[in-house]
């Protein structure tokens, strides 16, 4: 009896043996398959090295080196975001991982986001001053800059007047999240007038992260132009949200105006920006104040940097109209909404289209559209 029952334990532990090596041997042997694994991938067999290390992974799913081996393996065949999703596995495990956040850097690089790219490159320094490979990708992280000129055509058709038309040009200076500085004119025939609107313009960044607008307009002293024109304002991106505040004055002939505009935008994901704010306006007519509010939105999608699209909405109280004829303190709540695009080709032009629509409730309605044609170098 006592041998039918050894007989009987050593045939059923035979029987499970198979089975227990090939349950436990993947962690048993992680150091071995790691191996293998790194010797496929020097000899170029990404393929094969890629089957070794998800083998280990399937057993032990936080192994920081074949997570790390599995994303360099991606990014040498191309497969830029599935290299990007692995080394973020790595980073919640480890967010000081220095080489996971310069993969992350080259793999965002190849892909042509440079902003992304730049950002991980920049945590890797912080942590890591003098890495070889954060140095050596950082003339193609340069700040792009450019000189854009531009020209157009303004139209405008009221239904309570003839046709507003005129040309603009503009020329500007820009380097990417570090200054922009330009200069605008434009010549107006409105309410059977003629004006010329001169502006300076730009913008700097205080921070990364933080930027500042100005804004001053000078124009002859014409009825439908304001004679002084400035604004200022301030951005702070806190995530990917931004809140702005923007600040106006304008001094026309009979009137002056004072005008803050706080809004509030997000960018959930690189190529989209949505917000919106409150607009307050303070009509100064000798002694006399008026108040009027409204609110606008704003949608701009990017889906690539050489096409942008963009649409706008806003409901507006006003009780002025510069150079109107007759009586120019006309009172009218309006529903303004339209939108354009921006296209850039062959490296060196760009084209651009705008059409607004503007609905009152005195039943006045006007349409507008604007053309630009610019050269960037």
């Amino acid at each position: 009896m006592r041998v039918l029952l050894l007989v009987f334990i050593m045939v059923f532990g035979f029987c499970l043996l198979p089975f227990s090596n090939g349950f436990t041997s993947p962690k048993g042997d992680s150091e071995r398959i790691m191996s293998q694994a790194q010797e496929k991938e020097e000899a170029g067999d990404y393929e094969g090295a890629q089957s070794l290390y998800e083998g280990v992974l399937h057993h032990d799913p936080e192994n920081l080196g074949a997570l790390s081996g599995l994303a360099q393996v991606q990014y040498w065949q191309g497969n830029y975001e599935e290299a990007v999703k692995t080394y973020e596995k790595v980073l919640e495990l480890d967010s000081k991982n220095v080489p996971a956040l310069v993969g992350t850097g080259k793999a965002y690089l190849a892909m042509g986001k440079q902003k992304k790219a730049r950002d991980f490159f920049d945590k890797a320094e912080k942590i890591e001053p003098g890495n070889e490979e954060s140095e050596a990708v950082q003339p193609q992280l340069e700040r792009k800059s450019r000189i854009v000129i531009e020209g157009g055509y303004i139209t405008e058709n009221p239904s309570y007047s003839s046709q507003t038309q005129g040309e603009f040009q503009q020329i500007r200076i820009e380097r990417e999240k570090t200054y922009g500085l330009g200069l605008y004119s434009a010549y107006i025939q409105r309410f059977g007038r003629d004006g010329f609107d001169t502006r300076l313009f730009g913008h700097y960044y205080l921070k990364e992260k933080t930027r500042f607008d100005l804004s001053l307009g000078f124009a002859p002293e014409v009825d439908i132009l304001p004679r002084q024109n400035y604004e200022v304002g301030i951005a702070h991106t806190i995530w990917k949200v931004t809140p702005e505040f923007h600040y106006r004055f304008q001094d026309f002939t009979r009137a002056n105006t004072h005008t803050l505009r706080p809004a509030l935008f997000f960018e959930p994901m690189e190529f989209l920006r949505i917000g919106g704010g409150y607009e307050f306006q303070n009509l100064m007519v000798g002694t006399t104040s008026r108040n009027f509010h409204g609110g606008f939105a704003e949608l701009k999608v990017v889906p690539t940097e050489f096409l942008s699209i963009y649409g706008f909405y806003s409901y507006a109280q006003r009780g002025f109209e510069a150079g109107r004829i007759g009586n120019p303190f006309v009172n009218y709540k309006a529903h303004i909404g339209g939108g354009g695009v921006q296209f850039e080709f062959l490296g060196a032009y760009s084209v651009g289209f705008e059409a607004q629509g503007e609905n009152r409730n005195n039943r006045e309605t006007s349409s507008s559209y604007r053309l630009s044609l610019g050269y960037v170098f």
